[in-house]
């Protein structure tokens, strides 16, 4: 997390102390520190660079699932990112921020009607298709448009990979993707579809890939496949071979870039195709905090609780998933330490963000960062026990910005009515 520094026992993002952040927008909020996100972009850009030649250059398609702020898709529109999406919710930021149609690529194994009708009258670069239903679906839709759609094909290739069970989407019992025997089903029904253009195959195996290996196995699944697809006269001219670079939260290895990219250089790129990739947690997870204030210190004969305003409710990640996330004070992070359970003011035991963790010594009001929540924290959050949505705050250099006020209740409880009869 190079964005977050400590500065004379006070925790910066960029150049700016959390410490001001907190006074001036409060807590909890949502913190990302950019230079982050570009560092991440940069080296995954940087890397394919050298492995690959100028001509053959991969579309870099930020998930935007990991995070969806409209400023922070900006930044990486900015940066030259094509976008993934898996909604017609992202679709809309990603537009709204900027991205190209041409960029865009919408996945996901349940795509309604409306974002079908809404990436079709866009123009996105392509669908990529999870089930021979939804390839109906599209084909339908884009008939009665007068729209020719582009697909891909997901390919399951019985490949576990990811940091928990719940984020691994390559086993032939997840719901994602085909077989490959429905690939060629899906292909020979393509091929008799006029409102649909069947151009490749789409592969993703997991977010969270600690097994870094494991890409260069899912790669291995394809040349075969396109080869056999090749010689029963399809056409294939994109692989889109998805994402899911871990991160450090505790102590996992980092995916070796240089290497990674040289295995899209030996085994893909002599496919002859256009390579799409869908970075999403590795571009942002470690460019945000959870900057939250204590509210009380308890102790009893077994524990000491450190009580957060934050809550499950705004990062849901250590209940869903047993989730690991490093916690740190903001300041006097110097003084003698204790062992804390680090929890939030939820009704629920599941609402413990971490277990016997050493911090400096605590005191009500003092300041604490919950790591790593950039990907998958805003974006999960809910009005659990009615409690607002935190702000988010995007800090840019010296410079800072609320990126998304905070929740009022009055936003909460005026999106609810009570029907007449109980009037």
């Amino acid at each position: 997390m190079n964005g977050f520094n400590d500065r004379d026992g006070t925790l910066y993002a960029d150049n700016v102390s959390l410490e001001t952040i907190a006074k001036e927008v409060g807590t909890p909020c949502y913190v990302y520190a950019a230079s982050e996100i570009r560092s991440q972009y940069s080296a995954l850009r940087s890397a394919v660079e050298k492995a690959l030649p100028a001509d053959r250059q991969p579309l870099l398609c930020y998930a935007c699932k990991a995070n969806s702020n409209i400023a922070v898709l900006k930044l990486l529109q900015s940066l030259g990112s094509g976008l993934e999406i898996v909604s017609e919710g992202e679709l809309r930021r990603g537009l709204k921020a900027g991205f190209a149609p041409e960029k865009i690529v919408s996945t996901g194994v349940g795509k309604q009607r409306s974002e079908i009708e809404a990436c079709l009258e866009a123009g996105i670069h392509q669908f990529n298709i999870e089930s021979l239903p939804e390839l109906e679906r599209i084909a339908e839709i884009a008939a009665r448009m007068g729209k020719i759609a582009p697909v891909v094909f997901r390919l399951n290739p019985d490949i576990s990979g990811g940091g928990h069970h719940k984020i691994s989407t390559g086993r032939k019992r997840d719901k994602f993707g085909l077989s490959a025997e429905r690939i060629f089903e899906a292909f020979r029904i393509a091929e008799k579809l006029n409102s649909i253009k069947a151009l490749g195959l789409s592969l993703h195996i997991g977010s969270q890939v600690f097994t870094v290996e494991t890409f260069k196995t899912a790669f291995e699944k394809l040349p075969a496949l396109v080869g056999e697809l090749r010689a029963e006269g399809f056409a294939i001219e994109r692989l889109d071979i998805g994402g899911g670079f871990p991160i450090i939260y505790k102590d996992e290895k980092l995916l070796d870039l240089d290497s990674y990219a040289q295995w899209v250089a030996d085994i893909i790129l002599p496919l002859g195709t256009e390579i799409i990739m869908e970075p999403g947690r590795y571009m942002v997870g470690n460019a945000g905090v959870l900057l939250s204030e204590v509210l009380y210190v308890k102790e009893t004969q077994d524990r000491t609780f450190l009580v957060l305003d934050a809550a499950m409710n705004d990062l849901i990640r250590p209940t869903l998933y047993d989730a690991w996330h490093g916690v740190e004070a903001v300041s006097n992070r110097g003084a003698p330490v204790r062992t804390y359970d680090i929890v939030g003011p939820v009704c629920e035991t599941g609402d413990t963000f971490a277990t016997e963790r050493t911090l400096p010594d605590m005191q009500s009001g003092d300041l604490a960062v919950i790591k790593s929540a950039g990907a998958y924290g805003f974006c999960m959050a809910s009005n659990y026990n009615t409690r607002p949505l935190p702000a988010e705050v995007l800090v840019d250099g010296d410079r800072f910005a609320v990126i998304r006020k905070r929740q009022s209740y009055e936003d909460i409880l005026e999106k609810e009515t009570i029907p007449d009869w109980l009037e």
